[in-house]
């Protein structure tokens, strides 16, 4: 275990009591449905689809706008988003009355948008990429005094989504062998593979990201955070160029198999996902079950395994094609 920016268990566990209030303790259920596509592991799913806004997001937020002072939420805050981090600043904000405006790609899905906007919060479309984004924000800071709500690099966001592993832990009563996370821009990734080493360093910790951008996968390669390319994935949760330096350490220091997995098993998980363990899944929650369906993982007889199925946020259209495939 590596903890280059002093993270404890406490900072997990305080972040637990703290945001309690703003979230549910999902789920963990044992997907007999799924076993036979495997080779005799049992397969667990942690079901943060069913958690408020349909996504792990809410978690990291709540504890982020938590630790903001009155005088800071009364300003109201911003955040840049494709999506769920969208939603859940919207969600928090509500509950906290605090105004928000989130700035969205254009091009994001519309069942995310009308989320974020049905929660109450102002949405601004502007470019395609996270440096569009993250300049518009900029200014709205500048404009209107808003506080940031960062999505992946704050480390009251990192810790509140460590409570994902926390949970595992306690409702298997550790109990089981590795624990799958999807890994996007890395904060439930960077999270929850700190909280989890943290509680047992025996448990394996796996995360998978798409091989069309595999920014942490060629972060390790090159032993420090960089950027890749921007390539296509329907895994739109998880389409993030650049690794942030705090994710990275946390990543390489508690990760002990980072994977990238093809968008054909990406497909092919959502529909199993859906079909077998009828549970609603968008592309980017599904990374893990796609590895363990190519082989990537482990499914060996007697081994228990936990795949985090990190959000449900999915368009109809997009669930209806990968079903129908």
């Amino acid at each position: 275990m590596k903890n280059n920016h002093n993270l404890t268990l406490t900072d997990v566990t305080t972040a637990r009591r703290r945001i309690a209030p703003y979230i549910v303790e999902t789920p963990v259920i044992r997907a007999h449905k799924l076993e036979p596509l495997f080779n005799g592991a049992e397969i667990y799913l942690k079901l943060e689809n069913l958690q408020c806004t349909g996504s792990f997001k809410v978690r990291g937020v709540a504890n982020k706008m938590l630790n903001l002072s009155p005088e800071e939420l009364k300003r109201g805050v911003t955040a840049a988003s494709s999506g769920n981090h969208a939603q859940a600043v919207s969600y928090v904000s509500s509950r906290l009355g605090v105004d928000a405006c989130i700035v969205m790609p254009v091009n994001a899905p519309v069942s995310k948008v009308e989320g974020t906007r049905g929660y109450g919060a102002e949405v601004v479309l502007c470019g395609y990429t996270g440096e569009d984004r993250d300049q518009k924000c900029q200014e709205l800071i500048r404009e209107r005094g808003y506080s940031l709500v960062h999505s992946h690099m704050d480390p009251h966001v990192i810790t509140g989504h460590g409570t994902v592993a926390l949970e595992v832990y306690e409702q298997l009563r550790g109990c089981f062998d590795e624990i799958v996370f999807p890994c996007g821009a890395g904060s439930l990734t960077s999270g929850g593979a700190l909280a989890m080493k943290l509680l047992d360093d025996t448990i394996t910790v796996t995360a998978v990201e798409p091989a069309e951008v595999p920014r942490f996968t060629e972060s390790c390669k090159a032993g420090q955070a960089v950027t890749v390319q921007m390539g296509q994935t329907i895994a739109d949760g998880l389409r993030v160029s650049k690794a942030e330096v705090i994710n990275y350490d946390l990543i390489a220091g508690n990760v002990d198999h980072l994977l990238t997995v093809d968008e054909d098993s990406i497909a092919r998980a959502v529909k199993e996902v859906v079909t077998k363990a009828k549970i609603v899944a968008e592309p980017s929650a599904c990374v893990g079950i796609a590895a363990a369906l190519a082989g990537r993982i482990d499914t060996a007889v007697g081994r228990k395994i936990v795949f985090v199925i990190s959000g449900g946020n999915i368009d109809p259209s997009m669930l209806a094609d990968l079903v129908n495939r």
